[in-house]
């Protein structure tokens, strides 16, 4: 019997051979926490649902997820993504040249903490999507509550946190100050006087919140 993720899988998550490429290039196995393609369709799909034209994400990797939204954005969008280590930053850019042509993705090398104040004067930004280290993702939503637009979205992946946030408990991969961030993220963003929010029971969970 089919599990409900392979059954979603299966029907939703077309991944198109440009996509398929760049999650197979990166073999590295520090590099192989890409978010599935589901979640790939998903980010598509909200970037297309509110009609975002400017976007940040911080965290590139690969640059599998900023494929995914870019595909949704209209001629004169933009994508500034912020990635901290080198290595990953030229791999990225090679894969924007190779399956993303034409699509406005800009690559910010350095710690996302020290780039994003000079990326402040580019905003209000339609879509702010976290997904880097998780020990600054309070840090990031200072940030991000700050520069995204009113009816703008927030979203943070991996917020299931490997289900630490769900016993409240630290593990052999999840520290005391990653616990305390990412628990201080998520409840901030169920705030419905701030948020239109939900957490969403993706792979390892992924929260989504409009600016009210």
């Amino acid at each position: 019997m089919k599990t409900r993720a392979q059954y979603i899988h299966e029907l939703f998550a077309h991944e198109p051979d440009g996509l398929r490429a760049i999650r197979s290039a990166m073999t590295n196995p520090d590099d192989q926490i890409s978010v599935p393609p589901e979640d790939g369709r998903l980010l598509q799909l909200l970037v297309s649902m509110i009609g975002a034209k400017k976007i940040v994400e911080i965290g590139t990797l690969g640059g599998y997820s900023s494929t995914w939204m870019s595909r949704a954005l209209p001629d004169d969008g933009v994508i500034y993504t912020l990635e901290h280590e080198p290595r990953r930053a030229n791999i990225a850019e090679e894969h924007f040249k190779k399956y993303a042509a034409g699509q406005h993705i800009e690559v910010i090398r350095g710690r996302a903490l020290d780039n994003l104040p000079d990326l402040s004067s580019k905003g209000p930004f339609d879509l702010i999507f976290i997904d880097a280290d998780k020990i600054n993702y309070a840090n990031y939503l200072d940030w991000a509550e700050v520069n995204v637009r009113r009816g703008g979205l927030i979203v943070g992946d991996n917020t299931f946190l490997f289900n630490a946030v769900l016993d409240n408990q630290t593990t052999d991969r999840v520290r005391e100050t990653a616990l305390a961030a990412m628990q201080d993220f998520n409840t901030r963003l169920a705030n419905p006087e701030k948020y239109l929010s939900m957490m969403l029971d993706t792979g390892q969970g992924m929260t989504v919140a409009k600016k009210l």
